[in-house]
């Protein structure tokens, strides 16, 4: 087994997708910075990053994702979540509604009647969490929202004291909001420290990679996917995202429910945090904002990813089950081809250097993305990797050309994918970039194993025809006890396509093949024919019927042309009438071949029982 450095392998398709998105993204122009602060009106307008984090930890990333920013409003989302772990959701909802407001999000508005501000995702709601969550023995109110904020990301974010003074300094508006909330009792007390705590979160730094990580954590359920720590509970994170979904986009919330359909999330410094539960999060950062705060280049970034990859929610995968059903190697699982005992040798050393990799159920972005990963790992350590889509029901268009690129990509360093899918399957039919199409995962597996074989095997391994005592059959026996079996034998042939022997026919005596390929085959209890082995040069076929009744359970078909020397029933009573000795020694030599043959069967079994989970 070879391992090649994924650096040879290049970038994944996903990231050269994404950094086609960047390049795009850069032509886009209209919207204006915030100058609200001096820090957000001296950010650079052509910024653009993008970074997608999925439930399992992987990350893709292009463009400036390394730039830090101020987390401004997202910080809002967050929050919310503390309070509601520290206040419970009854708690919470006693204080701030969750209703979309339709108001900009930094409106001076409250409930007529209950004095609540509508939703925690504009500024007077985005208070009132913040006075909600308690000062502790375990730190400060800030200390632990910016331990949230942290534990989310995967790193230890921090505050960038200039922003929080600029945010203090610019704050008039958000203190009469604060107040107005005292004056309804939504804030106990003087609001100040709540209000400066607030002021604190929204200047907390973070790049592209932290937010989406963050929001790879609210995917995850509340699970850091690269820490694995819980970070929040289940039903606290489904609270956010329900209201990230209605809310998060302000009075643009509508339109981006219609064109992204993913609950969100953005700030005044051009952030942009998109989660699709259960998978991955996307995060944007490009400064320019429209009339309603959200950043241009963000929101087009996300409704480019919604189009092309099937992101919104009304369109994702249907099945709850892994993509990947099952990933093994030709040592486990092997083809259904019978080997002389040189191939066997070679297969056995070198069964790692075929995988199998078997999809299953809905492949939409997510599962896509789980798909080319795992193919391209798979291709770091294997020369021949075998996709099966198969159990795949429904496919986005996008994914066959995505396993096309990864399969480039590993051509180029000398291994190889090849795809197995049903005969006429419309997806293989999109593939741009030439790759093998097998239709069963036995043609798979034969034609891996002949790789290899050609590769790191001799002749022998792979004979196109052998001498008429070459046979495994007579491998136990000596040259003398061969030349003498030999002599009983008659020569016998047949075209490609022909029906050598049928299930249920009469023992029709021991056939030794010379040369072709010849496949075993059966019905199932549905009618179906099943390939079981098949069967080359050196190798024989037709014996174990004399163990069952004299008739055949299997049936023999010639796939090639096929030439055998025939050992007839009337040429095997001959052989025990004449010479008891010899047709013991032949009858031993049978019996050795079926138990090796019985142990093969019980290894491609294993490999058969390997992939059914």
């Amino acid at each position: 087994m070879s391992t090649v450095p994924m650096t040879k392998l290049g970038p994944s398709p996903v990231t050269e997708y994404l950094r086609r998105v960047v390049a795009d993204l850069r032509e886009v122009e209209g919207g204006a910075v915030n100058t609200s602060i001096p820090e957000l009106a001296n950010a650079d307008p052509s910024t653009v990053g993008i970074a997608v984090a999925t439930v399992d930890g992987a990350l893709y990333q292009a463009g400036d994702t390394k730039q830090e920013f101020s987390i401004q409003s997202i910080s809002k989302a967050f929050t919310y979540a503390q309070a509601l772990t520290d206040r419970g959701v009854e708690g919470v909802f006693e204080k701030i509604d969750v209703e979309p407001s339709g108001d900009a999000f930094n409106e001076i508005s409250l409930q007529p009647d209950t004095g609540r501000p509508s939703n925690p995702m504009i500024n007077a709601g985005a208070i009132a969490s913040t006075s909600l969550v308690r000062n502790t023995s375990h730190g400060s109110r800030m200390e632990r929202i910016l331990r949230l904020y942290s534990r989310c990301a995967g790193r230890q974010l921090r505050i960038n004291k200039t922003v929080q003074a600029q945010e203090r300094r610019a704050g008039d508006r958000n203190r009469a909001l604060g107040w107005l909330l005292t004056s309804r009792g939504i804030i106990e007390g003087d609001p100040t420290r709540a209000l400066e705590d607030y002021f604190s979160q929204c200047a907390v730094m973070l790049n592209c990679v932290d937010l989406a990580r963050m929001g790879a954590t609210l995917a995850a359920g509340g699970r850091n996917p690269v820490t694995g720590e819980r970070v929040l509970e289940p039903p606290v994170v489904s609270d956010v995202l329900s209201v990230m979904s209605t809310c998060g986009m302000y009075d643009d919330a509508g339109r981006w429910a219609l064109r992204v359909g993913l609950p969100a999330k953005s700030g005044v410094s051009g952030g942009v945090v998109a989660v699709l539960p259960g998978q991955l999060a996307v995060a944007v950062f490009s400064p320019p904002l429209d009339r309603h705060g959200n950043s241009v280049r963000g929101v087009a970034a996300c409704e480019r990813l919604t189009k092309d990859l099937d992101l919104h929610f009304a369109r994702t995968e249907r099945n709850g089950h892994s993509t990947v059903r099952a990933e093994y190697t030709l040592a486990e699982a092997p083809s259904l081809v019978r080997r002389n005992e040189a191939a066997t040798e070679v297969l056995e050393e070198h069964g790692e250097d075929a995988r199998i990799i078997e999809l299953q159920g809905d492949l939409r972005f997510a599962g896509a993305e789980t798909a080319v990963r795992t193919v391209r790992e798979a291709a770091r350590q294997s020369r021949y990797v075998l996709v099966d889509i198969r159990q795949v029901d429904d496919m986005a268009r996008f994914v066959i050309p995505m396993l096309g690129r990864a399969a480039e990509q590993v051509e180029n360093t000398g291994h190889h994918v090849v795809l197995i899918a049903e005969k006429g399957n419309e997806h293989a039919g999109r593939l741009e970039h030439p790759m093998p199409v097998f239709t069963t995962r036995a043609e798979a597996l034969t034609w891996a194993e002949d790789r290899i074989l050609e590769e790191f095997g001799g002749g022998e391994c792979t004979p196109d025809k052998v001498a008429s005592t070459r046979s495994e059959l007579l491998s136990t026996m000596d040259e003398e006890d061969v030349r003498r079996i030999r002599a009983h034998t008659e020569p016998v042939s047949w075209d490609a396509g022909a029906t050598v022997l049928r299930a249920g026919q009469k023992f029709n005596g021991v056939f030794m093949v010379t040369s072709g390929r010849v496949e075993v085959s059966r019905r199932s209890p549905q009618g179906d024919r099943v390939e079981l082995e098949v069967i080359g040069p050196g190798m024989s076929f037709g014996e174990i019927a004399m163990g069952t009744g004299l008739r055949h359970l299997v049936s023999f078909t010639a796939l090639s042309d096929v030439t055998a020397q025939r050992l007839s029933p009337e040429a095997i009573a001959q052989i025990e009438e004449e010479d008891p000795r010899l047709a013991l020694r032949w009858w031993r030599a049978v019996g050795q071949q079926a138990m090796l043959r019985i142990e093969e069967r019980w290894r491609q079994r294993a490999g058969e029982t390997h992939t059914a989970g």
